[in-house]
Parts: C-alpha cells; sequence; structure tokens
C-alpha cells in the first residue's frame, strides 16, 4: 500500500472512529438528560413510563454496542504504530469497557426490571416501601444508571484520549519522506 493510499485510508477510519464517539456519546447522554426525565414526568405512573423506556434503552445498548466495536477496531488501527503505549491501552480497552456496560444493562438488568414490573402485586407506584418488588426493582434500576454512567464516562474517555492523540500528531514534526535509494549506475547513458 502506497503512503497515499495509506493517508487516505487513515483519514477514513478517523472519520468511522469520530463518528462512533458521537453515537456512543451522544444518544446515551440526550436519553439520560431529556428523554429519561421527560417520560416519567409526562406520564401518569413509574409503570408506564418503564414500559415505553425499556425498548428505547434497549436499542440504545444496540447501538452504543455497535459503536464500541468501531471504536475497538478504529483505535486498533489509529494506534498501530507510533502511539504511546498508555494510549494505545486506553484507546483500546475503554471501547471493551462501554461494550461490555451497554451488554450488562441490555441482556442482565432489563429484563429483569421488565419482569418485575409486569409481575408486581400491582403498580409499583402504590407499593408500600417496604414491598420485595419496590425493592428490587429500585436495585435493579441503580445498577441500570450506573452502567449507564459507565458507558458514557468510557464513550467521554474515548473523546478526550482521541483528541489527546491527535493534538499530540499534529504538534509532532512531519516525518521526512523517504527518498528511493540511488542505485550505482554501471554505465551512464
Amino acid at each position: 500500500m502506497s503512503v497515499k493510499d495509506e493517508g487516505r485510508l487513515d483519514t477514513l477510519v478517523l472519520t468511522l472512529h469520530l463518528g462512533a464517539i458521537a453515537l456512543a456519546l451522544g444518544p446515551p447522554l440526550f436519553f439520560g438528560a431529556v428523554v429519561a426525565p421527560s417520560v416519567f414526568h409526562v406520564l401518569p405512573t413509574r409503570d408506564l413510563a418503564g414500559a415505553v423506556q425499556s425498548p428505547i434503552l434497549t436499542k440504545l445498548c444496540i447501538l452504543a454496542q455497535v459503536s464500541f466495536g468501531v471504536l475497538f477496531a478504529t483505535s486498533w488501527w489509529l494506534t498501530r504504530r507510533d502511539t504511546p503505549r498508555g494510549t494505545r491501552a486506553l484507546l483500546t480497552r475503554l471501547p471493551v469497557l462501554g461494550f461490555f456496560a451497554a451488554l450488562v444493562i441490555q441482556q442482565l438488568l432489563i429484563p429483569p426490571i421488565d419482569r418485575i414490573r409486569r409481575d408486581a402485586p400491582g403498580l409499583i407506584d402504590t407499593l408500600p416501601a417496604a414491598d420485595p418488588s419496590k425493592i428490587l426493582l429500585d436495585r435493579y434500576h441503580r445498577l441500570s444508571t450506573g452502567f449507564f454512567s459507565l458507558e458514557i464516562a468510557a464513550a467521554l474517555l474515548m473523546l478526550l484520549t482521541t483528541a489527546s492523540l491527535l493534538a499530540a500528531r499534529r504538534a509532532a514534526p512531519p516525518q521526512a519522506a523517504s527518498k528511493p535509494k540511488e542505485v550505482a549506475r554501471v554505465l551512464d547513458l
């Protein structure tokens, strides 16, 4: 692959990388800051709000998993040479952390929350504070919020580490282009 082609590929990979960061960070922040509070505020019961949010959060987790998968691949490509070991470690491990945080929410926390809400002996809002269903739902909700925060933190650290990597590369002196070796001529015709 020529240097020119490799430069174009690096640009394409960087564009994909930045797009994946935007998808890993933007939708979860919007969901957590706007969608979730609005749904709980507008709908009359927590049960109804939870039923509306569950499929949204599931799809958001799938989007995050895809984004973090892309981030792992693009980070590996972007840090393959001339990158400090710590930066490479962060850029290749943070996507794994974000991917598994989203996977835990989608596979291990949303299904039990839906089951508790469905099987509760009445509306969650009307149950006494000491009701086991309400206590368990609150625990799962706190866990879900914690993993959701971990996912957002991983995406934010990806953004900051990528910005640091790009700033360091921009500040570094350009590498001299390699000149072709001169070949000794036997006959100069």
